[in-house]
């Protein structure tokens, strides 16, 4: 076997030598100060014990490797107070460095905090308290054996301040951003009081949320005028999807996610693919978990109104000696009678985090996040003869004319269950490099079903009867994720990473016509990727380079023999951004261009399934290549009036050059007699502009609103760049909360233009209608009264309505809820 043999110089140490016999193998860079001088890697990936067992050396020797850095530790510690000067009690204080060390506190009684035995470097100190804005410190710089003050004094007149980690993967503040990020926090969507995730997110400039029919219906999230799929959820950086999902995604639990035990919620539009891999076309949104510290506080709620909707809900956190802490959040939701009485839908969430501080230097961290969903399902709406019998091209969506609305089925549904565990280790070995690994494992498990029988006001729309089935789709994904930061000077930090992903899928049709059903494909992905960030003029200069290299690795259980040895094709993506800030006018332009990619699902691959009337029928292509996307966007942010307003615009353009379709054909171009598959072919186009305004024109008060316009085209063979569905060109949305005392109100209204969806004929010889659904405003209104009964307990009642203007719309045909009322309480204990 060729081998490369690879020389590391650093610094003035002499190189030291890895010896790699296969270009598969992981490259790891020793450190300066480890022992270990020369590491042979003899196995690779393929024997998977022996590389653990190894990589398990490396890392036990690299934590204690050096002892001489363990001595003389820094320390920073301060107050938290609020504008008049006093204490500021149970504040959570969290440090951050770029190198991934998270450390967390919370102030006493007397708004003190300190943070101890801190390696030397470059640390962000970010603040919250509820009822007051966020706060970021500058860059606070520690040397060995320092101990530095940091007072923070809080404001209930200012925009918050996050530190942002989706951006680049690493902390950066919100001056240093060169991309397109938004940070909804857990008080900012409390306020909401949504019952879902995706509706909490509803306002943030370029996100297009949809939701067909009551809540657990189908929802999609859509960043920048993309589809449905092209948008990455994260969970504390690490990608979670459904291997079973038709497109790898994780549209198929979108409706399911609840806003249990988060502490913020970071969406990234534009490319994110060099960092986070595939389907980060559109975007990123990242769950970002919350971190216990200090004294032990739980909350419990409960919830309930209109279309017997109730909500229970148990929140907790806090710290387990000095070193330890927990956070958990438990939350469960009913819906017994839907829009049209029925459409029952449970769904029980679980969420929790652990962190121990093996040292301040060396961080383990573990996380959990679960669903368990059982939802009643309609039968899709249908196109009627009217839509086809007029001059235009695109005719308007109308009840009873063009379109028949979603029916009730009374035997039709989803149960749905999806679990995500995490566990990374995170170490800053010196003041210039450091590391972490991590493992996550998402489970899936989906079974959808249909019985016979049917509901007798629609019995006419039934001539031949019901079709009965029940298809079971698991999937199961494992990623291992290795990443390095090395800083070169102040100037320059340089992070490259490995990682390595196995997905499966398994299938199960009732009936089923085809000796092959029961079956499990499985997919092997290893990718690197590298970025560099590079500091200048003072941090106000920030640049940053990156790149991933993917490739793939598949294995079927009835691949055809001619295709044995096909192997996918490779995918290489990059990535670019640069942000200069202006500080005598707070002013920060900005630039971003990269490439999205998305790998082919199992499903693309090795999709198969049974249909009423034709049978068994294959679909996927095992050499299908991976989508890529060129994006370009440049913006400015703004800040005005001493902070307490901040507005910005981004003009963005996304191609996609090459997307994966399901297309019917006359002649297989695999040579497996398909009548129907997919096959790559070009994408469309979509550009646009987003606006926002944040804004605290008065005290304690908080203000959001943005505009987008998207001009979205999706490319049809033989007829070129179309309108894309379901993007409408127009959005708005705004959100007003105003505390004063013991009162909060929170006020959001969201305006979405009209847009085209495809509608099916449900009869021969079964057409498709493109119809224009007329726009739709809705306005959501809640307040709530927080009252503290005692020295350890808090009461809140709250009260409001979704639709507040009883707006009655339609999403692609399904009926969406009318105005909904809801009250509920909550109990706070500390």
């Amino acid at each position: 076997m060729k081998q490369n043999r690879i020389l590391w110089k650093l610094s003035s140490h002499r190189p030291s030598q890895i010896t790699v016999e296969d270009p598969e193998q992981l490259f790891l860079c020793v450190p300066l100060r480890s022992p270990l001088r020369s590491l042979r890697l003899e196995n690779n990936l393929r024997n998977p014990t022996t590389w653990l067992v190894k990589l398990s050396a490396l890392v036990i020797t690299l934590i204690f490797s050096s002892p001489a850095f363990s001595q003389s530790r820094a320390t920073i510690s301060g107050h938290v107070k609020d504008p008049r000067g006093a204490n500021v009690a149970s504040a959570e204080v969290q440090l951050r460095s770029r190198s991934g060390i998270h450390l967390s506190a919370t102030t006493d009684d007397n708004g003190a905090y300190s943070l101890t035995n801190l390696a030397a470097g470059d640390y962000v100190v970010e603040v919250k308290a509820k009822g007051f804005a966020s706060f970021t410190s500058n860059e606070l710089s520690v040397t060995r054996g320092q101990s530095l003050t940091t007072d923070v004094q809080l404001s209930v007149e200012a925009v918050s301040e996050n530190v942002v980690i989706t951006a680049t993967g690493t902390a950066q503040r919100a001056d240093e951003i060169s991309k397109a990020v938004t940070v909804l926090d857990d008080q900012s969507i409390e306020a909401k009081r949504e019952i879902s995730l995706a509706e909490s997110l509803r306002g943030i400039p370029g996100v297009r949320v949809q939701q067909q029919g009551s809540p657990g219906a189908l929802t999609t999230i859509r960043l920048r005028g993309q589809r449905n799929f092209d948008t990455a959820i994260l969970l504390d950086g690490l990608r979670v999807r459904d291997a079973s999902d038709i497109n790898g995604s994780a549209v198929s639990f979108i409706a399911d996610l609840l806003p249990a035990d988060l502490d913020r919620v970071e969406v990234l539009r534009g490319s994110g693919s060099s960092i986070y891999g595939t389907n980060a076309i559109g975007g990123v949104i990242n769950l970002v978990p919350a971190t216990g510290a200090g004294d032990s506080h739980f909350e419990f709620g409960f919830d309930g109104g209109s279309l017997a909707l109730f909500r229970e809900r148990i929140r907790g956190s806090g710290g387990l000696g000095k070193r330890s802490g927990y956070s958990f959040g438990i939350s469960r939701a009913d819906v017994r009678r839907g829009v049209d009485g029925n459409d029952e839908y449970g769904n029980t969430v679980g969420a929790g985090r652990w962190q121990f501080n093996v040292k301040p230097t060396i961080t383990i961290g573990a996380n959990f996040y679960g669903t368990i969903s059982n939802a009643r399902v309609n039968d899709s709406p249908f196109a009627l003869s009217a839509a086809f019998t007029g001059s235009s091209q695109y005719p308007r969506a109308v009840e009873g004319s063009t379109f028949h609305s979603d029916i009730n089925n009374p035997d039709k549904g989803r149960r749905n269950r999806m679990l995500v565990g995490s566990v990374r280790l995170s170490q800053q070995v010196n003041d210039k490099f450091s590391y972490s690994i991590a493992y996550q494992h998402v489970g899936a498990r989906r079974r959808n079903y249909n019985g016979p029988g049917i509901d007798p006001k629609f019995a006419a729309f039934y001539p031949f009867g019901d079709f009965a089935f029940m298809s079971v789709n698991n999937g199961g994904t494992d990623t291992l994720d290795l990443r390095t930061n090395l800083r070169l000077g102040r100037r320059n930090l340089a992070t490259g990473g490995f990682e390595y992903e196995h997905e499966s899928i398994f299938q199960s049709s009732i009936p089923s016509f085809s000796s092959v059903n029961n079956t499990t494909d499985r997919q092997r992905t290893l990718a690197v990727f590298g970025q560099d960030q590079i500091f200048l003029l003072d941090n106000r200069l920030q640049i940053s380079v990156g790149a991933r290299a993917q490739s793939f690795r598949v294995r079927a259980a009835d691949r055809p023999g001619f295709l044995q040895t096909v192997t996918p094709k490779n995918s290489v993506t990059g990535d670019g951004a640069i942000a200069y800030f202006i500080r005598s006018t707070n002013t920060k332009l900005r630039a971003h261009i990269g490439n999205g990619f998305r790998a082919p699902s199992l499903f693309e691959r090795f999709g198969q399934g049974t249909f009423a009337r034709i049978g068994f029928t294959r679909f996927g292509d095992p050499t299908l290549r991976a989508e890529q996307s060129i994006s370009v966007d440049a913006g400015i942010d703004q800040r005005v009036a001493h902070d307490r307003a901040r507005l910005g615009a981004t003009y963005f353009h996304t191609h996609l050059q090459r997307v994966i379709a399901f297309k019917s054909f006359a002649v297989d171009p695999l040579g497996l007699g398909r009548f129907s598959g997919y096959v790559n072919q070009p994408g469309g186009i979509s550009r646009g502009i987003e606006t926002y305004l944040e804004a605290a024109p008065w005290r304690n008060a908080d203000w959001r609103a943005s505009y987008t316009y998207t001009n979205s085209d999706r490319f049809v063979p033989a007829r070129g760049l179309q309108s894309e569905y379901v993007i409408p060109k127009h959005l708005f949305g705004m959100t007003l909360n105003q505390r004063y005392r013991a009162f909060l109100i929170s006020f959001d209204l969201n305006r979405t233009g009209a847009y085209l969806a495809p509608v099916f004929e449900n009869d021969f010889p079964y057409r498709t209608a493109e119809l224009t659904f007329p726009g739709y405003t809705k306005a959501d209104l809640f307040g709530s009264y927080e009252r503290r009964v005692s020295e350890t307990i808090t009461i809140t009642l709250f009260g409001g309505a979704d639709n507040l203007f009883d707006a009655k719309y339609f999403e692609n045909g399904f009926r969406a809820p009318g105005i909904m009322g809801r009250g509920g309480v909550d109990l706070r204990f500390r």
